[in-house]
C-alpha cells in the first residue's frame, strides 16, 4: 500500500504540473491582473525591480518581458515566476509557480486519490492538452504574421528616414556629440539615419485609432543579422535642450513619463551597427548606440574594429540557466509580506536558442563587452559574466571593460566636457 501511495503521489504531481503548463499566457495575465485596458500591449513596474513601464505582457505575441531585470519568457508558468519570484532552476519554485498559475496548493500526499478522483483528473488532464494544441497552433500562426508584421513596419521606419550626407543632419550629429564628447566620422553615418519629424504613437484615440502624442527629431538605427540584412529598428527621440540626455520628456494620458527610446521589428539575436565592418576581427559592444559610440571615440575610431549594440542587457547577456537571490534587496507583495529578490544567474543556459540572443560570427577574435554601471550592480556583473561566458569561442579572448566608479557609463564620463 506505501510503495502504491507513493507511485499515485508522483503521478498527481506529474498531472499537476502538465495541467499548469497548458495554462495559456493569456489566463495568466487575467490572474495577475496584466490585461492592457486598450491594445495588446500591458506595461507597468516590474514586481522585482520597481520601476514605470519597464515590464510588458503581449496576450496576441504571447510574450512577456521586463527591461530592468533583462528576462522574459512565453508561458504563464515563467509570468508567474516573475510575479511570485520563485526560482524556476528549484523545485519548490517550480511547482509554487504551478501553483500560482492553478490557484490552488501543490498536491501534498497526505491522502491516498481514489480512482474516481483519478479518473477526473485524467479527463481534466485530457481536456487541457486538447486545448493546448489548439491554442499552440493558433498562436503558431498568429506569432508568424504579427514578426513578418512587425519586421515589414520596422524596415520602413527605418529605409524611410533620411540618409545623412556629408554637411546635414546638424540635429543627429550634434545629439551624438553631446552624448559622447565625440565628433562622429562619417562611417557612423553610413548605418545610422534622422528623422526631424518623427511620430511617437502611443495608445488608442477616441475612435479606436493609434494616438499621436508627439513629433520631432528622432535618431534611427538597424537592427541587422549577421548578414547585415536589417530586420528591426531603434528609435531615439531627441531634444537638444533637454540635458542632460538630450531626450524630450513625453508624458501619457495619465501624466507619466513614456520611454524616448523603442525597438521595433526583430531584435534578439540582432545587432545594431555603428561603425566598420561586421568582416573585422574585432569587435565592441555595448548595450547602447551612445555608449559604445563614446567608446569609439576614446579609441580614436579604430580602424580595425568593429563597433556595434545590442540594444538591450537582454540581448547582450542571454538567457540565465537560473536566478540567484538577491543578497539585499526585497519586494513587498499585494498581501504585504517581504518576499526575497530574485535575478538572473551567471551562468548562461546550456540549451538556449541561439536566436535569444546576438551571436558573434566565428571570425571574431577580439571581443570587448562594455559594461553599464548605472544599472542595478549585481544583476548587471551576473549579466556581463554570463554574456562572457556564453560567447567565448577557441581562439577568442572575451573581456568586459567597466566604465569607472563616479560615472554611470562611458557615454555619461565623455559628455561631461561635450558643451565646452
Amino acid at each position: 500500500m506505501r510503495q502504491k501511495a507513493v507511485i499515485g503521489m508522483s503521478d498527481m504531481i506529474e498531472s499537476f504540473i502538465e495541467e499548469a503548463r497548458a495554462v495559456s499566457l493569456s489566463v495568466a495575465a487575467v490572474t495577475f491582473e496584466r490585461l492592457a485596458a486598450r491594445g495588446a500591449e500591458w506595461t507597468g513596474p516590474c514586481p522585482q525591480m520597481g520601476g514605470t513601464d519597464a515590464y510588458a505582457v503581449n496576450v496576441i505575441k504571447g510574450v512577456w518581458n521586463c527591461r530592468k531585470c533583462g528576462t522574459g519568457g512565453h508561458d504563464a508558468i515563467s509570468l508567474a515566476a516573475h510575479e511570485c519570484g520563485y526560482d524556476l532552476s528549484a523545485r519548490a519554485g517550480f511547482l509554487g509557480a504551478c501553483a500560482a498559475v492553478l490557484g490552488r496548493p501543490v498536491p501534498d500526499g497526505e491522502n491516498s486519490e481514489s480512482a474516481e478522483e483519478q479518473r477526473e483528473r485524467e479527463d481534466r488532464l485530457a481536456k487541457a492538452r486538447a486545448e493546448a494544441e489548439a491554442r499552440a497552433a493558433t498562436a503558431a500562426k498568429h506569432k508568424q504574421y504579427y514578426r513578418t508584421k512587425a519586421m515589414n513596419k520596422a524596415r520602413g521606419i527605418y529605409f524611410g528616414a533620411a540618409l545623412v550626407r556629408p554637411g546635414e543632419g546638424r540635429t543627429l550629429r550634434e545629439y551624438l556629440r553631446l552624448r559622447t564628447g565625440h565628433v562622429m566620422p562619417e562611417g557612423v553615418f553610413e548605418n545610422i539615419r534622422c528623422d526631424l519629424r518623427h511620430t511617437y504613437w502611443h495608445g488608442i484615440d477616441q475612435f479606436g485609432r493609434p494616438a499621436h502624442i508627439y513629433s520631432g527629431p528622432a535618431m534611427i538605427a538597424p537592427f541587422v543579422d549577421l548578414s547585415g540584412k536589417v530586420l528591426g529598428c531603434h528609435e531615439t527621440w531627441i531634444d537638444l535642450k533637454v540635458k542632460p540626455k538630450r531626450r524630450p520628456e513625453i508624458l501619457d494620458d495619465d501624466g507619466a513619463t513614456l520611454p524616448t527610446k523603442k525597438m521595433q521589428g526583430l531584435h534578439k539575436g540582432m545587432i545594431i551597427p555603428v561603425l566598420g565592418d561586421l568582416t573585422l576581427k574585432r569587435w565592441v559592444v555595448a548595450e547602447g548606440i551612445e555608449n559604445v559610440a563614446a567608446v569609439a571615440g576614446l579609441e580614436r575610431f579604430r580602424s580595425d574594429t568593429f563597433y556595434c549594440a545590442a540594444g538591450s542587457l537582454g540581448n547582450l547577456a542571454g538567457p540565465a540557466a537560473n536566478r540567484e537571490k538577491h543578497p539585499i534587496q526585497k519586494r513587498i507583495d499585494k498581501r504585504g509580506v517581504e518576499r526575497s529578490v530574485f535575478v538572473d544567474g551567471p551562468l548562461p543556459k546550456p540549451d538556449a536558442d541561439p536566436a535569444s540572443a546576438f551571436q558573434a560570427p566565428e571570425h571574431v577574435e577580439e571581443l570587448v563587452l562594455i559594461g553599464d554601471g548605472d544599472s542595478e550592480p549585481l544583476m548587471t556583473a551576473f549579466a556581463m559574466k554570463r554574456a562572457e561566458l556564453r560567447l567565448s569561442a577557441p581562439g577568442r579572448v572575451v573581456t568586459t571593460d567597466w566604465p569607472p566608479k563616479t560615472a554611470g557609463d562611458f557615454s555619461e564620463l565623455c559628455m561631461d566636457g561635450a558643451d565646452g
